[in-house]
């Protein structure tokens, strides 16, 4: 699949399940009441931490199958799904365990309200056993992403997203809640990985995944990979959780709410652009399998440029109309969220492009470097934002994450990336930055034009507004690509 094709899959896929999760909210709490939700949510918390068992073995799928794949080399595609198997089949185990645990100290864990305490723990085993059929289930999700198949995978996602919504709405009722949105969650899994495997079977006919295919050297180098890629994988979580922690502890619960605000909206354009690095994976994998040193950089380039388009489209919408959409969405009252999401942005017109080319550098087995510093730029992070928050509150907080993120990956990470990649730095700013300064510079000019009109907060502006500026950068990309090939058919 091409990039662009790719792309909108994963895309396609994301606003269904978003969708999706935006309507289920409100209703799972107006059927199964407040006790029953706040018991929900926690108990979902609490699964929530069963991210970390992953180990950052979900990107080592990716990268060591699309080279096997590349080199048809399927004994060591084998080994590798095996081994990753024999790992997780451990994890899903302790797991269990684990689940089973929660399940007997669920009376110590605080006061459920009026959700029966053996609700709770037949609940706590569901949610168990579905993170342990997930887990194993995964593998063949990563040779599914490793073939790049985005758009089976993404009709995965999306078909799963509606399952889920379709069962809830049809048997979701106040008694037994939890134990019937446990089952759900399940059942979903159940078919979700079950479609999976399937068709990663389809896609990978040599696949088999057997005791006897493991090796420790195989698995050696796949923990000394995935290692990196975990530890920059809680790099990311220190950087994103830190802030609010910092803010509830020295400013005050209340004071996290504007930041927060601004952190979401941040969060929901950062998600659809990670997309982007899910799909520059694999394929950076295969070019650099098949020694495509031109295609590589060129994938990276490409992708480099869209999300510094993207990001940098949202900063500017952002800092002309932020204030304006936060009112709408939220209400009044919440003005230090406008300056926050400004900084906020501004971090991620940065941070996006590097995303795509750490995505690369990961592609071709350059993990070490990038993950130490991540983890760097997560402590100066941490440690800018307690400094700072008592000075100059939130914006000190939202200070604080930007500085390091532009010291790491300006000063440190891209210089790195460039020799590795063997990168020219002015084809950087051909390729990368230089077609980008002119649909930015209309949008910019479309901002300041409605501005000045001072249009008032309600959904019909911000939708009108919105459409306008997508509608003026449609138009000024396509005239971009369209003049070229112009041009070859005058000639």
């Amino acid at each position: 699949m091409s990039l662009t094709r790719s792309v909108s899959a994963k895309w396609l896929a994301h606003i269904v399940t978003m969708a999706v999760g935006f309507f289920l909210m409100p209703y799972v709490m107006r059927t199964i009441g407040e006790s029953g939700y706040g018991a929900w949510v926690f108990v979902n918390s609490i699964a929530g931490y069963s991210s970390l068992l992953y180990m950052g073995f979900g990107a080592t799928v990716c990268r060591f199958v699309a080279d096997a794949r590349a080199r048809q080399d399927w004994i060591r595609l084998n080994a590798v799904c095996s081994g990753v198997f024999a790992v997780y089949l451990v994890a899903a185990a302790a797991v269990m365990l684990v689940a089973c645990g929660l399940a007997w100290a669920a009376p110590a864990l605080g006061d459920w309200g009026d959700v029966p305490i053996s609700d709770v723990r037949i609940a706590m085993i569901l949610l168990g056993l579905n993170i342990a059929v997930g887990m194993l289930g995964s593998v063949h999700g990563g040779v599914l992403i490793a073939a790049q198949r985005f758009d089976l995978y993404s009709g995965i996602e999306a078909a799963t997203a509606l399952t889920r919504l379709g069962l809830t709405v049809a048997l979701l009722q106040k008694q037994q809640a939890l134990v019937t949105l446990a089952l759900i969650f399940l059942c979903v899994t159940l078919f979700e990985n079950g479609v999976t495997v399937w068709l990663a079977r389809r896609e990978s006919p040599t696949l088999a995944i057997r005791r006897r295919f493991v090796s420790r050297a195989v698995l050696r180098e796949c923990f000394s990979f995935s290692a990196y890629t975990a530890l920059r994988g809680m790099a990311v979580q220190l950087i994103y959780l830190s802030d609010v922690v910092v803010i509830g502890i020295m400013l005050g619960k209340d004071a996290a709410v504007p930041y927060y605000v601004a952190l979401r909206l941040v969060q929901m354009v950062h998600g659809p652009l990670e997309k982007i690095g899910d799909v520059v994976l694999p394929k950076a994998g295969a070019l650099h399998a098949a020694g495509d040193r031109t295609g590589l950089q060129a994938l990276c380039s490409r992708a480099m440029g869209l999300s510094l388009l993207l990001a940098a489209a949202f900063l500017i919408g952002g800092a002309y109309f932020g204030d304006l959409f936060i009112t709408t969405w939220m209400g009044p009252g919440l003005s230090d969220s406008w300056m926050v999401l400004v900084i906020l942005s501004a971090a991620q017109v940065v941070g996006m492009p590097l995303i795509m080319l750490r995505q690369t550098l990961m592609a071709v087995g350059a993990v070490r470097r990038p993950a130490l510093i991540d983890i760097g730029q997560a402590l100066i992070n941490l440690a800018l934002s307690i400094a700072l928050a008592p000075v100059w509150g939130l914006v000190g907080v939202a200070v604080g994450t930007l500085v390091p993120l532009l010291i790491a990956d300006l000063f440190i990470l891209l210089p790195y990336g460039l020799r590795a990649l063997r990168f020219d730095g002015r084809r950087l700013v051909e390729d990368v930055l230089r077609p980008q300064l002119v649909p930015l510079g209309v949008l910019v000019l479309y901002c300041e034009g409605v501005g000045n009109l001072h249009p008032q907060p309600g959904w019909l502006s911000v939708g009108a507004i919105g459409a306008g500026a997508a509608g003026v950068l449609a138009a000024v990309l396509f005239g971009q690509w369209r003049r070229p090939r112009a041009m070859a058919a005058a000639g």
